[in-house]
């Protein structure tokens, strides 16, 4: 049987701590990403976010990214519509609200991100229908997911 793929939606922030920490636990779902375990999901508007952070503040990594953003090759949620983002931008800031309208739209597992203070405010989780989570607890649903199929 098949394994189907254990798709995260991974937030910028997620990204970013993968580049800067690999031995983090963002780090190990990037190298689960790379081989294949996990499917990565992000948005344009991730990898838009994830270049101006470090032209910003970690120049030195840009190559870098680059270079893992091919090896990743994610794949891509929709980028939604204003119809589709009203309810976010109700709760989150137009850019977290385009973030977390597009994983709504992508059907992920789970959305991972470092941004706590924004994405697990009160009332935000009632937007989608997967767990947000931070990269230790996305590694966790993935154990106990993949534990069903070995």
């Amino acid at each position: 049987m098949a394994i189907p793929p254990y798709r995260l939606f991974f937030d910028t922030s997620v990204y970013i701590a993968a580049l800067l920490l690999p031995s983090g636990a963002a780090g190990e779902l990037v190298r689960l990403a790379e081989a294949g375990a996990i499917r990565m999901i992000v948005s344009e508007k991730v990898i838009t976010e994830a270049d101006r952070v470090l032209a910003t503040k970690f120049p030195e990594l840009i190559q870098e990214s680059r270079k893992l953003w091919k090896r990743l090759s994610p794949e891509m949620a929709p980028d939604p519509v204003a119809s589709q983002m009203k309810p976010f931008l109700e709760k989150l800031l137009q850019g977290d609200a385009s973030i977390l309208c597009a994983a709504h739209l992508a059907k992920p597992m789970a959305f991972v991100t470092w941004n706590t203070r924004d994405f697990m405010t009160r009332g935000v989780a009632s937007l989608v229908d997967f767990p947000i989570v931070v990269p230790a607890d996305g590694l966790t649903l993935f154990r106990k997911w993949i534990g069903h199929f070995l």
